[in-house]
């Protein structure tokens, strides 16, 4: 995925045609300018959104939880998980 010069890279806004509805790794660092380490402490901390797993190997980022993130970094909290029965 390669955005405009002119949009900035932190705001996803509305979901153009085409624009993935989910985002890989590479794009999640190039969005938020964390490194892959950072995204994954974050995660841990509850600090930032998990991603949601599609495959065995395959895991992605809502373009939805990744903007709730942009729009207040710091105030970000990951929804309570429930347990599991």
């Amino acid at each position: 995925m390669q955005l405009e010069h002119h949009v900035n890279p932190r705001e996803l806004g509305p979901q153009p045609v085409g624009a993935p509805a989910f985002f890989r790794m590479a794009d999640v660092i190039r969005i938020t300018a964390l490194s892959r380490a950072t995204v994954y402490r974050r995660i841990a901390e509850g600090k930032f959104p998990p991603p949601v797993h599609l495959g065995v190997r395959a895991c992605r980022w809502p373009r939805a939880a990744l903007q709730q993130w942009i729009e207040d970094p710091e105030r970000y909290s990951n929804p309570p998980e429930s347990p599991m029965a």
